[in-house]
């Protein structure tokens, strides 16, 4: 019995030993593991002028190098190896993600330029939706059609739909709101698309057609601008679209 009770407090010890090293694993900064990795086992203590800093370096590898060596199973490690080593070919992928989104964003609105440009000297009437003949709202509502965006079918709905921006942030394929009424209230009575350089292409009820005017030249409808609205989003840059430290999360 005394044997059998020796040899299950030295199972125990073990695995206190080993599930402690596990959390150290756990909770320890992801970033500062991978840079540990990256290093290698056999880095050296060369230069004595940053002698402090280097001690500790070193006493964190070989205290990564214990762990390693007693409590992950090979096969992890092989893992952890084989992510460090794939990580320029992630950050390769990464960078082709990001032109793809890139390229799909400036395509779409391309596409909506390019169709609106299409429409140029139909002619106006109110609550016209098309083919031939629009109203503000109803040109919009077409041209964002054919990109697969469902807008509202009236100005003032439209004014609601997707990201608050300033005339300032403008850009390309943003829809732009305007007060037209003879005296202004704030309220949305107009709307086009901007397309770069100050230029904005409408449904005009004054010019009796579909026509592209210039805030620079029509300060009348600059002084009129109310805000825009943004429904294609740019995308968004990330350091990486691969979560590798997530495996040391699970161990």
């Amino acid at each position: 019995m005394k044997i059998l009770t020796k040899i299950l407090v030295s199972i125990i010890a073990i695995q206190i030993l080993v599930l402690g090293q596990l959390s150290f694993i756990k909770y320890l900064d992801n970033g500062t593991f991978i840079n540990l990795l990256q290093n290698g086992f056999d880095h050296q203590v060369t230069n004595k002028t940053n002698e402090l800093p280097l001690i500790r370096e070193a006493s964190l590898l070989h205290s990564k190098k214990e762990i390693l060596t007693t409590s992950i199973p090979s096969q992890l490690k092989n893992e952890i190896q084989n992510l460090i080593s794939s990580q320029q070919s992630n950050e390769y992928l990464n960078l082709i993600y990001q032109h793809r989104q890139k390229t799909q964003h400036q395509g779409a609105c391309l596409k909506i330029e390019n169709y609106a440009k299409t429409l140029l000297g139909h002619r106006y009437l109110w609550g016209a939706t098309g083919p031939n003949k629009f109203d503000c709202s109803g040109f919009t509502q077409k041209v964002y059609r054919t990109a697969g965006i469902k807008i509202p079918r009236n100005s003032r709905a439209q004014a609601k739909v997707g990201q608050y921006i300033k005339y300032e942030n403008l850009q390309k394929g943003d829809m732009v709101f305007f007060d037209t009424n003879r005296k202004k209230t704030g309220r949305v009575n107009h709307v086009g698309i901007y397309l770069d350089n100050g230029k904005f292409i409408h449904a005009s009820s004054g010019n009796k057609k579909v026509v592209i005017t210039n805030f620079k030249k029509k300060k009348y409808y600059k002084s009129r601008f109310l805000w825009g609205r943004r429904l294609i989003q740019s995308p968004q840059l990330h350091s990486s679209i691969y979560s590798y430290p997530s495996l040391f999360r699970k161990i």
